[in-house]
């Protein structure tokens, strides 16, 4: 039994791109901001979590995106690990992840369970639990929980309203 190599791509969303995921975190960061998107690559194939739910494809392409070379926004590829998994092992992993109500494309939430997410629950399942996202990619989701934060904060002020906290 072989060890294959778990990569991570991280995508930088320029303010061009018309990738759905870019949408969903603008409702917490300005444009101006770096917005990320990350895939795990296993087996020659790019897995992650958005639009429709769990998609895959080839590597650094994305079929809905044909007026932008979503190659290009790729700006970092890292090897997180190996897993012994085999390409039909994932792909019944895969399988019986899209059937899990946690992966439906409507549970997609840009502060608490996004593409990030999956990343990082992908990675612990190929690799396990000590594989973790790089540093990059966590910060962008705590800089996401604090907008979060922030607006909650300002809605209970503005409504007078008391905390539970």
């Amino acid at each position: 039994m072989g060890a294959y190599p778990v990569e991570l791509y991280i995508y930088e969303l320029s303010p061009e791109s018309q990738i759905w995921c870019r949408d969903q975190f603008l409702q917490v960061l300005s444009a101006e901001e770096e917005l990320l998107h990350t895939s795990i690559v296993v087996h020659g194939t790019e897995y992650s979590y958005g639009e429709n739910g769990i998609e895959e494809q080839e590597p650094k392409l994305r079929p809905q995106c044909e007026d932008e070379d979503f190659e290009e926004a790729v700006t970092s590829i890292k090897i997180l690990g190996r897993t012994k998994f085999t390409k039909s092992e994932v792909e019944e992993l895969v399988a019986k992840l899209r059937k899990d109500s946690t992966w439906f494309s409507y549970k997609f939430n840009p502060v608490e369970h996004n593409c990030h997410h999956f990343s990082q629950m992908f990675i612990k399942l190929l690799c396990g639990e000590k594989v973790v996202l790089p540093l990059e990619v966590d910060e962008f989701n705590k800089q996401l929980l604090s907008y979060r934060d922030s607006w909650i904060d300002e809605f209970y002020e503005e409504e007078n309203l008391p905390r539970n906290s």
